[in-house]
């Protein structure tokens, strides 16, 4: 054979190693069902969608690596064919065949791709820094669960590297699938259930170095034993609860049967104390009503272990005290990504336009409110120095619904925007959550979303990239209170 005709075939098989090798150890590496399976991913309780996709890029890419080799073989044929006519023509036909099942694979690979990522088969949610990350689908989203919030947030970035992983329910679970040994709840080994995956090596954390922490069966503190990332680079991770149920039995991410979500952790250790950044009622005011709610905001997320609990059940890491009666009896609630606690008294005193309790400060009384050095931010550091503040109430009860001023709406809206709702008065941080707020495009639940308030009047609920042209619909309900305990009525 002509040397140029030599040379032309190993170009091509050359090409054809380079350009296909790459795609099928990306489909195998980031799809094999045993990766799925590693990443906590249990195939058969798990969103079949999710399989589905994995056994499509498996399979195509095998059929790649085939291609490949019949490629390989027909170079073979032709370079040691001496001039046989023969030999040469049967080469031919193998490279020809296998350059027609190459164009053939690889379409069935783009529209695979485009099926996977127009209709959600493929991995979950992205790991974008615009906080709406690359669409959600994974697992069961927020508003469709049991589950209430979890810190890091979603696509949250440069987490410090001695962080810990929190996830709060809204109802109580079978700790059972959360730890490993039952019965035990301070510095457990973690259940299997439970997954926390490095995006660069692919490998999760053991299950003995994954240590789990709870006070009650809604809050649980994931602590890894060694920092997470590296000292000289950003390093992504994947949290992943699968298998989970709740206290009663039921199945806790019902549509998918997990959830999960990715954060990427900085180079920093933090070793920064959280501060108290307001406070309502405001430091050094009078007449606030008696069913004002007290509310406490920090410039981080803090540990919910630290600053939630009842006063009967001895919690006094946050005290509020009567200059006449003594310390206050009520329970301190933690939300926006907790960020913000509320307290609300056990003294019931009326009911607001809904027909809900509303509960009261002692009238006419001076308190002063105390956040101690007890309480710790995500990385473990206390409050460098006590926070105190006073306020006052008169003997009135106020019960004045509160109403939207300014709402998201109209067409146009942008994918990774959050929905903006601002009211005209100061809202309980407690009251906005995942059961009163949320989005949805067909059903409730059929969209992941989180709850933010940057101000004290301000709602913004978070989600993953909107579909575009798409009509959604933003759910707001009298769950949504003020701080004064008036639910937003008449709502719409």
């Amino acid at each position: 054979m002509p040397i140029n005709k030599k040379i032309t075939v190993i170009f091509i098989v050359f090409l054809a190693v380079i350009f296909l090798l790459p795609h099928t150890a990306l489909a195998q590496t980031e799809y094999g069902v045993n990766d799925l399976v590693d990443a906590g991913v249990n195939l058969t309780s798990g969103d079949i969608r999710t399989t589905i996709a994995a056994i499509i890029n498996v399979f195509l890419g095998f059929l790649g690596v085939i291609a490949v080799v019949i490629i390989l073989y027909g170079g073979f044929i032709w370079m040691t064919s001496q001039g046989n006519p023969e030999k040469i023509d049967k080469a031919k036909k193998l490279i020809v065949s296998a350059a027609i099942g190459i164009a053939i694979i690889l379409a069935s690979w783009a529209i695979a791709a485009f099926i996977i990522q127009e209709i959600g088969l493929g991995g979950s949610g992205g790991d974008g820094d615009d906080g709406g990350g690359g669409g959600y689908i994974g697992g069961t989203g927020l508003g469709g669960s049991v589950l209430e919030s979890h810190y890091p947030a979603r696509n949250a970035t440069d987490i410090a590297r001695n962080t810990n992983i929190y996830v709060t329910f809204k109802e109580p679970m079978n700790t059972d699938t959360i730890v490993a040994i039952p019965g035990c709840t301070t510095d457990c080994e973690s259940n299997t259930n439970i997954r926390l995956i490095n995006l660069k090596t692919t490998i999760p954390l053991a299950t003995t170095d994954l240590r789990v922490t709870y006070t009650d069966s809604k809050v649980f503190q994931f602590d890894p034993v060694n920092f997470l990332g590296e000292d000289n680079e950003h390093v992504s991770y994947k949290m992943v609860l699968n298998s989970l149920e709740t206290g009663n039995g039921e199945q806790a991410f019902p549509l998918s049967g997990f959830y999960d979500w990715n954060f990427t952790v900085s180079n920093i250790i933090d070793l920064t104390p959280p501060t108290v950044v307001a406070v309502i009622p405001a430091d050094a005011t009078a007449d606030n009503p008696r069913n004002s709610s007290v509310q406490i905001t920090f410039s981080e997320a803090v540990s919910p272990t630290t600053v939630t609990g009842k006063t009967t059940d001895g919690f006094n890491f946050i005290t509020l005290t009567g200059n006449n009666v003594g310390l206050l009896n009520g329970e301190y609630k933690i939300s926006n990504q907790y960020r913000t606690v509320s307290f609300v008294t056990d003294d019931l005193c009326g009911q607001n336009s809904c027909g809900g309790n509303v509960y009261c400060l002692p009238g006419l009384e001076n308190i002063t409110g105390v956040v101690t050095t007890n309480v710790k931010d995500m990385n473990d550091n206390n409050l460098a120095n006590e926070y105190s503040w006073t306020f006052g109430t008169n003997n009135d009860i106020d019960l004045t619904p509160p109403t939207i001023v300014s709402r998201s709406t109209g067409a146009n809206f942008p994918m990774i925007a959050p929905i903006e709702i601002i009211f005209d008065s100061d809202l309980l941080s407690s009251s906005v959550n995942t059961g009163s707020a949320g989005l949805y495009e067909s059903t409730p639940g059929d969209v992941n979303v989180w709850i933010t308030m940057p101000d004290s009047r301000t709602i913004h609920i978070n989600h993953d990239k909107l579909k575009s042209l798409t009509d959604y619909i933003p759910i707001l309900n009298a769950g949504i209170k003020d701080s004064n305990q008036n639910c937003w009525y008449p709502c719409n």
